[in-house]
């Protein structure tokens, strides 16, 4: 396993000490995004409502309790291995990068993302929940200063449609897997999104979200802070594009990866292979995710799974 060294604020060596929080290390967000017109938009954005939140009471029990509700997450946690090296690209509030770290306290988490009130809200949370073997840097997803070709797991969830370049955003977090590593990419489906677009379309561009045909707006349990979060993220993002699953499949095998499962469903174990679907079979399982969009509160959001070949896998075929 490769070694990767993230240095804190305040440790010799440390990039200016720029971070959104005492301890986040910023190495400087880049260009890669910047040249977009919407950019400095979508980073207001996320500078002003970090997505998802914590709760002011949240401790290391609530997240992992809350955490092991979500069978994809409990199937991403039986899946990494309790020693791997494990990369959150675009980790957002770092929800899901201090659930794995604290789930197996030998693995080793890196948090990167480039929202500075994001990062300040997880590394809040990770002091508070003492969660001593995870890294939260700010950075760009384009340009990430961490060694290519190095992580067992790398997740990206929720990231990359919010890009300006979601093709260039997917090969930029391949890079990041090891030979023999998996890839864990979710992204707004095209297909499985459309119902939510049509709430979006009837709701006025976000002025006024209808709750009876919003799983997350009729749910009793939330309270009006987190309904509001929900409505921007879902409503009122200045940038977001569906991608197809087929397209996308398609630049990941590219990037020299091989098919091990989609989600959802997500059951057992995350990365235990299954077969790919032909065309046909792969066309209703879209019209499946759209179907379940109604109900789901993921909202059309769908997971690759994918292993990067190992150099004696690809020369074997």
């Amino acid at each position: 396993m490769v070694p990767v060294r993230i240095q804190r604020s305040g440790e010799s060596g440390d990039p200016g000490g720029r971070g959104a929080e005492p301890g986040v290390p910023d190495a400087g967000v880049g260009d890669g995004s910047a040249s977009h017109p919407r950019a400095p938009e979508v980073q207001a954005f996320y500078e002003a409502r970090p997505f998802p939140g914590y709760q002011p009471s949240d401790d290391a029990a609530a997240l992992l309790d809350r955490c092991r509700t979500s069978p994809f997450l409990v199937a991403l946690d039986r899946g990494v291995p309790p020693d791997a090296l494990v990369l959150d690209a675009g980790c957002g509030t770092a929800q899901i990068a201090n659930f794995l770290a604290l789930a197996g306290p030998r693995r080793r988490v890196v948090g990167a993302d480039r929202c500075a009130a994001s990062l300040a809200a997880g590394e809040v949370f990770r002091r508070r929940a003492g969660t001593r073997n995870l890294s939260l840097l700010r950075a760009d997803l384009f340009a990430l200063p961490l060694p290519e070709a190095a992580f067992d797991v790398v997740v990206s969830r929720g990231v990359v449609h919010h890009t300006p370049d979601p093709d260039r955003a997917v090969r930029s977090v391949c890079r990041h897997v090891r030979p023999g590593g998996y890839l864990v990419l979710g992204f707004y489906e095209s297909v499985a999104r459309l119902p939510h677009r049509a709430r979006r379309a009837l709701s006025g561009g976000g002025r006024r979200p209808l709750a009876i045909l919003d799983p997350i707006l009729r749910r009793r349990d939330l309270d009006d802070e987190k309904k509001l979060t929900w409505i921007e993220d879902q409503y009122r993002h200045p940038l977001e594009r569906s991608l197809s699953f087929p397209q996308v499949l398609d630049t990941v095998i590219a990037c020299g990866f091989e098919w091990v499962a989609s989600v959802p469903p997500a059951s057992g174990e995350l990365f235990a292979e299954t077969a790919r679907p032909g065309g046909a079979a792969l066309a209703l399982r879209r019209l499946n995710w759209l179907w379940r969009c109604l109900a789901d509160e993921d909202a059309g959001l769908v997971c690759l799974v994918a292993r990067r070949q190992r150099r004696d896998d690809a020369g074997a075929r």
